[in-house]
Order: C-alpha cells, then sequence, then structure tokens
C-alpha cells in the first residue's frame, strides 16, 4: 500500500479515536473507560480500513472499467463497418461452423443445427419491424434456430418471436462476457471521463481535506467546554465524515489530465 494511504489510515483512526473518546465520556461518564473502548474501536477501525480500502478501490475501477468498455463496445458495434467478421470469429471459437450472409448476418452450423445469427447493433435497442423483418430472413433461410444479439432486447419481443422461431438473445452486456471469454475483443477507443461539477469539484477535493479535519477537531475541542456538547459533537462528526470523503473518493480527485507517459 503507498505511504499516502499508510497516514490517511493513521490520520482516520486518530480522529475515530478522538471522537469516540468524547461520545462515550459524555454517554458513560467514566474516563478510563472511554480510553479503552476508544482504543479498541480506534485500533478496529485502523484494521478494518488498512484490509478493505485497497480492495474496495481497486474494485470499484475494475467494474468502472468494465462499464466504460462494455459501452465503448457497443458504440464500436454501431459503426463497425463488418461485424460478421469479428463475430465469425467468436463463433468458430465456439466451434460453430461459420458462413457470412452479409456485413451483419451469419449462418451457423453446429451438431447438424443450422442457426441464424442476426447482429443487431444500429439502435440504442431492438425494435419490432427489425425483429420481424430478422425471422422473416431466419425462416427463408430455412434456419431452426435464431441468435439476436444487440443493445438492449426486449423480452416480451424475443418471447413474441420463438412463437414463430426458437430465439436466443445476447445483449450488449453478455456479448461482452462472450467476446473476452474468447480473447477476440477488439480494440476499443477509450471514453472520455464527464466533468464533474465545479462546485462539488471544489467541495469534495482532497485539498479540502485541512479545512474539514481542522474543523472537526475544532468542534470537539468546543464541545468540552460548550453549553450544549451533543451540538458541537455532532457537528464534529460531520465534518470528519466529509473530510474523509474528501480524503478518499475518487470523483472529483481524478488526475488534471489523460495524458500517460508509459
Amino acid at each position: 500500500m503507498h505511504m499516502s494511504k499508510i497516514l490517511n489510515c493513521l490520520l482516520c483512526t486518530v480522529i475515530i479515536f478522538l471522537l469516540c473518546l468524547v461520545w462515550i465520556i459524555y454517554c458513560l461518564r467514566d474516563v478510563t473507560l472511554a480510553f479503552a473502548l476508544s482504543a479498541i474501536v480506534a485500533l478496529a477501525s485502523c484494521y478494518l480500513i488498512f484490509r478493505s480500502l485497497s480492495k474496495l478501490e481497486n474494485g470499484r475501477k475494475l467494474k468502472q472499467a468494465k462499464k466504460s468498455n462494455i459501452a465503448s463496445l457497443s458504440e464500436y458495434l454501431r459503426f463497425n463497418e463488418n461485424n460478421a467478421e469479428l463475430f465469425a470469429d467468436m463463433l468458430r471459437y465456439y466451434r460453430f461452423d461459420v458462413e457470412a450472409v452479409d456485413y451483419d448476418n451469419l449462418i451457423v452450423t453446429k451438431n447438424n443445427l443450422t442457426s441464424y445469427v442476426a447482429l443487431l447493433f444500429s439502435q440504442d435497442s431492438l425494435s419490432r419491424e427489425e425483429l420481424s423483418k430478422t425471422v422473416v430472413s431466419a425462416k427463408r433461410k430455412k434456419c431452426t434456430k435464431l441468435y439476436l444479439f444487440a443493445n438492449k432486447v426486449d423480452g416480451a419481443l424475443v418471447r413474441l418471436a420463438d412463437k414463430y422461431l426458437h430465439t436466443v438473445s445476447v445483449d450488449i452486456a453478455n456479448t461482452y462476457a462472450l467476446l473476452e471469454n474468447c480473447d477476440k475483443l477488439p480494440t476499443l477507443p477509450k471514453k472520455s471521463q464527464k466533468k464533474s461539477s465545479i462546485v462539488a469539484s471544489y467541495a469534495f477535493n482532497r485539498r479540502r481535506f485541512g479545512w474539514y479535519f481542522v474543523s472537526a477537531l475544532f468542534m470537539l475541542a468546543v464541545s468540552v467546554i460548550a453549553y450544549f456538547p451533543w451540538y458541537t459533537l455532532c457537528w464534529a462528526t460531520v465534518f470528519f465524515a466529509v473530510a474523509l470523503y474528501c480524503l478518499l473518493n475518487t470523483r472529483y480527485n481524478t488526475p488534471p489530465t489523460n495524458i500517460t507517459l508509459d
């Protein structure tokens, strides 16, 4: 783990200890017990943060990257000049004998069964008109099964088509998984990141961490002498939560440029 993450973990542990200490003192009126319980909570928090922070961050990045790649694949297939060539390689991997009909349709054979493969990525979702034309084309080719590959497929439309020809639908997420599994994914363009709100970027940027952190410490100190300690303690907790978010969030702490020197 990077040194910055270790320091972040230690800072969070310190403020958790202080918050727990003051809360427990006010609740139980026992300083010794408050120190003991606060130390236990702080050490447990330190361990949990240390163990889970990198795992959660990596999992979030992988999920976001996959979602972005699926969107990029959808865009690629929408504008690609020959989707049949790409899918023919994939289907051969899954042991189909492939015959290309045109740039967006294939006839495949497996276990002596002939199927029609329709690659319908020109629209966001499959339309009824497009589906009816595809079913008719498959029946004219004497196929016994229809595979529909599309960005999004309505289950009701698939059930309608299945009344006339056995139909299997594959949406863009499952298409991505199939291509990835056989290592046939095309080179996908990287999507530009959406810009965050200027106000939110300023308020929740890592540079604001110090301000919120000091405010939390100040409210903790004030709670010791305040006439209404619960009020200042609540504000200290809120300031710490916001400081923690500023320190750890990736949404408002993106690099200033996407250029890398790999």
